[in-house]
């Protein structure tokens, strides 16, 4: 029996962890907060379950000359947001890289598709939850 990936999943834990301080600190709202439990599901679910056809859907866009300049503005693009926006680009870098070797991981380990997905998902919904727990203590020391 292999071991667990401790070390894959302790960084991943810690970026989505480092992702809820930052919405944190940054005061954001209820709608900002269930964008980002979308983003653990979709990001687990391409790193898993939807990894051929995000492929598939990445690798279209290079059939034909109007899908490489497509593809290029869209690369283009993205640079520029990516440079706008260093900070919270850092965090997406970050958290992909973290669930990237998450997968590769629990690849090695011979885990189903569906049993990663649920083991991405769930670490990255506890690191965002962790980041909670400060704020529930804070807010139950003051009603007592």
């Amino acid at each position: 029996m292999k071991t667990p990936p401790w070390l894959s999943a302790f960084l991943l834990l810690l970026s989505y962890t480092a992702f809820g301080g930052f919405l944190h600190h940054r005061g954001s709202s209820e709608l900002t907060w269930m964008l980002a439990l979308l983003l653990t599901a979709v990001e687990a679910s391409v790193f898993s379950i939807a990894w051929k056809s995000a492929r598939d859907l990445l690798l279209m866009g290079f059939h034909s000359d109007i899908g490489y300049a497509a593809m290029a503005l869209i690369g283009a693009s993205l640079a520029v947001v990516i440079l706008a926006w260093i900070q919270i680009s850092a965090y997406f870098l970050v958290m992909a890289a973290a669930g990237l070797l998450m997968r590769v991981d629990l690849l090695t380990r011979s885990v189903s598709n569906l049993q990663s997905f649920f083991v991405i998902w769930l670490i990255s919904l506890a690191g965002l939850g962790l980041t909670w727990l400060p704020r529930l203590v804070l807010t139950s020391n003051e009603i007592l």
